[in-house]
């Protein structure tokens, strides 16, 4: 299930989830940077609208181990805005370096087109061909058990650095913190690089 966060601003720990009626202790913090050929670059806080989704194993004697997930961080809130990041991975087995690209366990593209900043030359969409993942923290809980269908505090912390063809790299930090609801996966190979 996809859990979208729309912030202005971090949410504070404590704050009340008005559907849910209970603490969702969310938080997010993002920054975007887009390098050019040219020498320019532009960034933005990615917290503006945030997007996640994840994929669990669950096991009766371990906490939650996420397997892949989908994250989204935009400029900005208004419709027709285009300027983003996805990243997509799977293979997830933990904390640790993932290669990026096609063939590997995660996908990275970005737009630039409405992105402030932006020399009119560069503003368009890419893939990145090649670069790294390195997930600090990924993680669904500390308790074990079968969670599916409920809400998780789900956390990513870490960076990318990507680069396309069109010599565009993209450098993405990110710390998020989402309630997310447990969708249970089977276990994957581990696409982990170090």
């Amino acid at each position: 299930m996809t859990f979208v966060l729309l912030l202005t601003a971090c949410a504070e720990k404590g704050e009340e989830d008005e559907e849910e009626g209970e603490d969702t202790d969310q938080r997010c913090a993002s920054l975007v940077e887009y390098q050019f050929p040219d020498g320019t670059a532009a960034s933005f806080d990615g917290c503006n609208d945030v997007l996640a989704d994840a994929t669990f194993e669950f096991d009766p004697d371990d906490p939650p181990e996420i397997r892949g997930f989908k994250l989204q961080f935009a400029q900005e809130t208004s419709p027709g805005d285009d300027c983003w990041v996805v990243v997509t991975s799977r293979g997830i087995c933990g904390p640790g370096y993932y290669d990026v690209g096609s063939t590997q366990s995660t996908q990275v593209e970005f737009g630039t087109l409405d992105c402030r900043g932006v020399p009119d030359a560069f503003e368009s969409t890419y893939v990145a061909t090649e670069g790294v993942l390195f997930l600090q923290e990924v993680s669904g809980g500390s308790l074990p058990g079968n969670f599916t269908g409920q809400r998780l505090r789900t956390q990513f912390v870490g960076s990318i650095e990507v680069d396309t063809t069109s010599g565009v790299r993209a450098i993405v930090e990110f710390d998020l913190a989402v309630y997310i609801k447990g969708e249970d996966s089977e276990e994957s190979d581990c696409l982990r690089t170090d």
